[in-house]
């Protein structure tokens, strides 16, 4: 990654530990969770977490059914998705948009060391 660039963060609320969706999934199903909102924000799927990355992300089949039945998560065709994901985590768009914002600083900027450079040396 370049330094500086923007990364994803999946947000955590500091009221989780008392909050009663996570009594009722459990702290495996929590587990999950965190490691499912990780690797979602790493990999920009605005909350999706596609079936087959259940296991590889240390999940089991009753721990997504708990989320699930908790309200942190839904149920969809191929896998599940993060409850509310973009009322709290930043979206793809979002992530991309200033990473774009990003890299278009980086080049002003070193067009201006250029640009600074050669009037130096003139």
């Amino acid at each position: 990654m370049e330094r500086g660039l923007a990364v994803a963060w999946f947000k955590v609320d500091d009221k989780l530990h008392s909050h009663p969706k996570r009594h009722r999934a459990g702290l495996r199903a929590m587990g999950l969770w965190v490691v499912a909102g990780s690797w979602a924000g790493d990999q920009l799927t605005d909350g999706f977490i596609p079936a087959d990355m259940l296991v590889a992300l240390g999940g089991k089949p009753a721990d997504a059914k708990a989320l699930v039945d908790a309200g942190l998560w839904e149920r969809v065709e191929s896998g599940w998705c993060f409850h509310d994901w973009e009322g709290r985590n930043p979206t793809r768009e979002d992530v991309e948009a200033e990473r774009a914002a990003w890299r278009k600083r980086q080049h002003d900027a070193r067009e201006r060391a250029r640009a600074a450079a050669r009037k130096v040396g003139a």
